[in-house]
């Protein structure tokens, strides 16, 4: 097949939001930018699955006041009158019991039992500490050097104690992420407590935050159904891409996909790229039942999120409650999202199995949940969550820095940031700026 040499002084592989994010700095500084996609719709795990029960999040599952890029986002994408607030009302599961709190009164943490009298105030130092990150960017992932070098479970534990290291820090980024302290950096516990600092409300957009990279690429030059299979430097301060539609020529690529299929594409990648690209990923499994009629008043807590205690015997990482984030709908979604040892164990098991592995493990919570059921849709998501081990900020920083001016690829991907949205879309922005700035 002949190759296309394109008008685009631009090509970015990838249209989830940290490719949005890149297309829109770069075609609002007045670049021709043609965006490649696989898929056959915008948004990577920034998408929404419709059910009978209402719209299912096939990844993330929120998003922040605490934000500072997809407030931007919104903007552009003419939907800020569409974002409600998600219910502040939680519950974590504690050996086998339940414990209710409100995210944004930290007292309901002690009276509701996730805190025990006892960590309350070691609990109230830490929070007082974290006052002191709150200025931080929390989507800058090189703004937390300093928390580089030390585990999370060692930097928590150190500033609130054990209690509320273990009673809700670890079901938080178990929950959220698929992640444990113990395995990342001092770098997530530390932006999550800016978040808290910050009095950040998790909100959501009616009707589904896919709708919004839905918009976000309706003005941009997206090519769907466009896989990437090679990305080269060309040797004369460009590069070519070879896709299954025949090979693509451009002056600069920003490569906005996960790490593995990065990995795949980028032919002889440097030193700082194959670094940054090594960061492990948590795996997802989503298993939404949707509901014929909402939750009633005082079911499961009046939670809209559900965590669990890595050591609980519970499949559970966390629940979602779709009414809880967004009462448009006559029915409910409850998006049950296992933690990685259940994952494992259920990764290939049928849609009917998985069916009954989320209703059996909501029954202590549900027990009629069976027959309420209409209908369950399964979302697989191989590379989930990138890890922040501790020594990645390092790398990511190194990468930055490293970085030639004439370099025309440049990487964009959820690897080079934290493990939420945000901090994807910063990555786009950053790479796009990156490249205006030559």
């Amino acid at each position: 097949m002949a190759d296309k040499h394109d008008d685009a002084e631009a090509l970015v592989v990838g249209a989830g939001v940290a490719g949005l994010a890149a297309a829109h700095r770069l075609t609002s500084a007045g670049l021709d930018v043609v965006v490649l996609e696989a898929e056959v719709r915008p948004g990577g795990r920034l998408s929404t699955l419709e059910t009978s029960g209402g719209p299912m999040e096939r990844g993330a599952q929120f998003l922040s006041t605490g934000y500072t890029v997809i407030p931007e986002l919104v903007s552009v994408a003419g939907l800020a009158d569409q974002v409600v607030p998600v219910s502040g009302r939680s519950m974590v599961l504690l050996g086998g019991r339940s414990h209710a709190f409100d995210t944004m009164r930290p007292g309901t943490l002690v009276r509701g039992g996730t805190v025990r009298a006892r960590d309350a105030l070691p609990a109230l130092r830490g929070m007082m500490r974290a006052r002191r990150l709150a200025h931080r960017d929390i989507a800058d992932i090189g703004q937390w050097a300093d928390l580089d070098q030390i585990d999370g479970q060692s930097w928590s534990t150190a500033v609130f104690g054990t209690g509320l290291t273990a009673r809700l820090l670890n079901p938080t980024v178990l929950g959220l992420y698929f992640l444990t302290l113990s395995a990342n950096s001092g770098a997530i516990p530390g932006a999550l407590a800016a978040f808290q600092a910050r009095r950040a409300k998790a909100v959501t957009v009616r009707g589904g935050l896919g709708r919004l990279a839905v918009a976000l690429a309706r003005p941009l030059n997206v090519e769907y159904g466009v896989r990437v299979e090679r990305v080269w430097r060309d040797g004369t301060g460009g590069a070519v891409l070879a896709t299954n539609r025949g090979r693509r020529r451009a002056a600069s690529v920003v490569l906005a996909t996960p790490a593995k299929p990065t990995t795949e594409m980028l032919a002889e990648p440097t030193p700082q790229e194959a670094a940054v690209l090594s960061v492990p990923y948590s795996r997802g499994l989503l298993i939404g039942l949707a509901l014929g009629e909402q939750l009633a008043a005082g079911e499961v807590g009046d939670a809209y999120g559900v965590l669990a205690s890595p050591g609980d015997t519970t499949p559970l990482a966390a629940v979602a409650v779709r009414s809880r984030a967004d009462a448009g709908s006559s029915g409910d979604l409850l998006t049950v999202m296992l933690r990685p040892s259940a994952v494992d164990q259920w990764w290939s098991a049928s849609d009917r199995d998985l069916h009954g592995v989320a209703v059996a493990a909501l029954s202590p919570l549900l027990p009629e949940l069976k027959d309420r059921v209409t209908g369950a849709h399964i979302v697989r998501w191989e590379q989930a969550m990138p890890a922040v081990p501790t020594g990645h900020v390092a790398a990511v920083t190194a990468y930055r820095r490293g970085i030639r001016p004439t370099d025309p690829v440049v990487l964009a991907g959820d690897y080079l940031g934290f493990p939420w949205t945000d901090s994807a879309a910063f990555n786009g922005r950053w790479a796009a700026d990156h490249l205006l700035s030559r």
